[in-house]
């Protein structure tokens, strides 16, 4: 039996861990006959002993001309794995109860045409292979093309979900064999919690004290510039300097400085639960950054300082979704 190949780690995000496949020199390829397998082989076993009895050449050149067959169909089904290279890049986070999108690359610049390949997430525990790691997918690959793909796997709570191995396997041509093989992936996928509870974001709990007079655009008298830093609007941004090829600035404008909103475990309310209080948490963070927001996360065991901007909605979910060391492994 040959070995599978697969590529190495890729890079991971949020420091957890790789989003990539071992490469196992180990990693084989299994076959085995199937049930029509069986039922051909048994069949080609009475024609032989018909031919036997009755000594008719050509009931001998019909039984091991079909054997040949299923010798050669044999060969084809493990051909048809031999060589591929398969790599998950990174999986973007996703809200529990949606749907996450695995996705997988695969390359077959072996130069073989593949087809009829079945991937699907295979769960060392058989009564969570039904229905608990999404539906097979079943692709084509051209000869000497890279092709993208991706298993859809089922999301319900929120945490860190391992998907964990990675079968494919082949009946390609005549599905009288079945060749497989496993692929563990150590990738970790972020899923977060699902928002849910009051729209209203809660009041002002910090405000930024008179020196930060400006931070925040607005009607006001404009009194100059100050140099951007990342999280300031794009709006307030000085595009005509810029076109001088000037440092990127952004213009203040009198006033009080801009308030700083602390999203806090004690505001979702005394008679909400655990994943209550984090629904309510994911929902206002989302809507302090749609809404231009400078906004911070304060949970038990973690506090994340007033910021805005993608990255900063991003740590805040993540911090959410880690709460209690949520773990779901398939």
């Amino acid at each position: 039996m040959s070995q599978l190949t697969v590529l190495e780690k890729l890079p991971t995000i949020h420091g957890l861990v790789s989003a990539g496949i071992d490469a196992y020199q180990r990693q084989r390829i299994y076959i085995l006959p199937t049930r029509y397998g069986l039922f051909f082989a048994g069949l080609l076993l009475v024609m032989l002993t018909g031919a036997i009895n009755y000594t008719n050449s050509m009931a001998y050149i019909l039984t091991f001309l079909l054997g040949s067959l299923m010798l050669v169909g044999m060969l084809h089904t493990w051909q048809n794995l031999r060589g591929l290279l398969i790599s998950t890049p990174v999986v973007r986070p996703v809200f529990a109860g949606a749907a996450l999108h695995l996705p997988l690359l695969l390359d077959n610049r072996a130069g073989l045409q593949r087809i009829a390949l079945t991937l699907e997430l295979w769960s060392r525990r058989k009564e969570q292979r039904r229905g608990s790691a999404g539906e097979p997918l079943t692709i084509n690959l051209k000869p000497g093309a890279i092709t993208q793909a991706q298993l859809l796997v089922k999301t319900s709570k929120r945490g860190y979900l391992r998907p964990g191995r990675l079968r494919i396997r082949s009946r390609f041509p005549l599905g009288l064999f079945l060749a497989w093989s496993y692929l563990e992936s150590d990738q970790v996928c972020i899923i977060y919690p699902q928002p849910a509870g009051s729209r209203e974001l809660p009041v002002y709990s910090e405000y930024a004290t008179d020196e930060q007079q400006g931070k925040k655009s607005g009607t006001d008298d404009f009194t100059g510039f100050k140099p951007y830093r990342h999280g300031d609007s794009i709006r307030s941004i000085d595009w005509k300097a810029f076109a001088r090829q000037q440092p990127l600035q952004v213009k203040r404008f009198s006033g009080s400085g801009s308030s700083k909103l602390m999203l806090s475990w004690n505001l979702c309310g005394p008679g909400a639960d655990v994943e209550q209080r984090l629904s309510q948490l994911c929902l206002w963070a989302l809507h302090a950054e749609r809404d231009g927001y400078h906004y911070g996360l304060e949970i038990p065991g973690g506090r994340i300082e007033s910021g805005r901007g993608e990255a900063h909605l991003q740590q805040c979910l993540t911090l959410l979704a880690g709460y209690g060391y949520a773990d779901e492994s398939l």
